[in-house]
C-alpha cells in the first residue's frame, strides 16, 4: 500500500511539473502590435488622353517596428488584424476604373483589384481575405525583409492628384526562449 501512494504522490508530482513547465512556457510568450503604412502620391497631370494611368510604389520595412525588430527571430505566430486603403486627400472626386494593390516581397505576393470605384476623400477599400491574401501577408511578415506595395490602374478624368495610405494591422506571437 505504501508504495502504491508512493507512486501515486509521484504520478501528480510529474503531472504537475509538466503542466507547470508548459504554464511557465507560456507566460513567457511576448504579444504586440506591429502596424505599418505605406503613403502613395499618385498625380495624373492635365492634358491626358480621357482619363489617365497611374502606377507608383511605396516600401515597407517590418523591422521599423521596434518589437518586431527585437524579436524577428523568435516570431511563432502572425496575425492579420486588417488592411486597408484609404483615400486621404482627393483633389476632385474621380472614379477609379482600374485599382491593383500588390504587396510584394521576393517570395510571395498579395493583390487585390478594384474596378469602377467612385473616390473622394475619405473614401476606404477593404483589402480582405477573399482569395488567402492575408496567408500571403502573414508569409511576408515572415520573411522579415523590406516588401512592395505597388499601386497602379486607371482613372475615369485627368488633372487629379490623390494619396492613398495603405495600413496592416498585425498582432504578432513572439517567444524569447526560441521556437
Amino acid at each position: 500500500m505504501r508504495n502504491l501512494t508512493i507512486l501515486l504522490i509521484g504520478l501528480i508530482f510529474t503531472s504537475i511539473l509538466i503542466t507547470g513547465c508548459k504554464e511557465a512556457k507560456e507566460l513567457l510568450y511576448v504579444y504586440f502590435s506591429a502596424d505599418y503604412e505605406a503613403e502613395v502620391d499618385i498625380n495624373i497631370p492635365p492634358g491626358t488622353s480621357v482619363g489617365g494611368t497611374f502606377s507608383i510604389y511605396d516600401t515597407i520595412d517590418p523591422q521599423t517596428n521596434f518589437d518586431y525588430s527585437q524579436y524577428m527571430d523568435n516570431i511563432t505566430e502572425i496575425e492579420i488584424e486588417s488592411i486597408t486603403a484609404k483615400f486621404i486627400s482627393v483633389s476632385k472626386n474621380v472614379t477609379l476604373e482600374t485599382c491593383t494593390i500588390d504587396v510584394t516581397n521576393d517570395i510571395n505576393m498579395a493583390t487585390w483589384e478594384f474596378t469602377d470605384v467612385p473616390i473622394e476623400n475619405g473614401t476606404e477599400l477593404d483589402l480582405d481575405n477573399e482569395n488567402g491574401q492575408w496567408d500571403e501577408m502573414i508569409d511576408i511578415m515572415f520573411g522579415k525583409v523590406p516588401f512592395i506595395v505597388h499601386v497602379y490602374g486607371t482613372v475615369n478624368e485627368d488633372d487629379v492628384t490623390f494619396t492613398i495610405m495603405i495600413t496592416i494591422n498585425t498582432d504578432i506571437t513572439a517567444t524569447p526562449l526560441g521556437k
